[in-house]
């Protein structure tokens, strides 16, 4: 896997409002997220996805966002506090051997990995950490950015998922994206 991690001043540009247009989080998310959820956001950097399922999971739901730079956090933050939802947030610096998704006594219904898993040095090391913290039906929707992302590449990351434990419930190819839909066996 790759180890390069995405430029901070990238994370301007994730934040265009024509990103919505092609990856429109609302639509993408609403199958799979609800109120009172806990979820996590592995990679959020500025929170395209992460502000979107707070307001989801509403005040009695549960949003980790876990990012390897702290700058891309505190930009989250500073973004949520504007839009209401801080009190739903929780941020996370993850370090290049774990997520630190762990949260006691309340397992993760949802997570989602979009635009991440090929900038992990240890791909397999983020699903099994994702398998654990997810509670027994509990799913994990993954997305990379064709073209950037080879189809080899995203099929063995699929492979290292099933490989943790994960089964396929679908396959979700979306406008210049490669994702998968996992579930954890109840």
């Amino acid at each position: 896997m790759n180890t390069n991690v995405c430029p901070f001043w990238v994370g301007y540009l994730l934040l265009n409002p024509l990103r919505k247009r092609l990856q429109n989080p609302d639509n993408l998310l609403t199958p799979y997220v609800k109120p009172g959820m806990t979820v996590g956001d592995i990679g959020s950097a500025m929170g395209f996805f992460s502000l979107p399922m707070a307001q989801m999971v509403g005040p009695t739901g549960r949003v980790v966002c876990v990012d390897i730079q702290e700058g891309m956090l505190k930009k989250l933050k500073k973004r949520a506090i504007k839009a209401g939802v801080d009190d739903v947030l929780e941020y996370r610096v993850s370090s290049p051997t774990s997520l630190h998704l762990e949260t006691p006594g309340r397992p993760y219904d949802f997570l989602l990995a979009s635009a991440v898993v090929h900038e992990v040095p240890d791909a397999k090391a983020l699903f099994e950490e994702s398998f654990r913290v997810l509670k027994p039906g509990g799913r994990l929707l993954l997305s990379e950015p064709a073209g950037h992302v080879s189809q080899a590449t995203f099929d063995r990351e699929v492979a290292a998922a099933e490989a943790c434990g994960f089964h396929v419930l679908s396959n979700r190819p979306g406008r210049r994206t490669l994702g998968a839909l996992f579930e954890k066996a109840a």
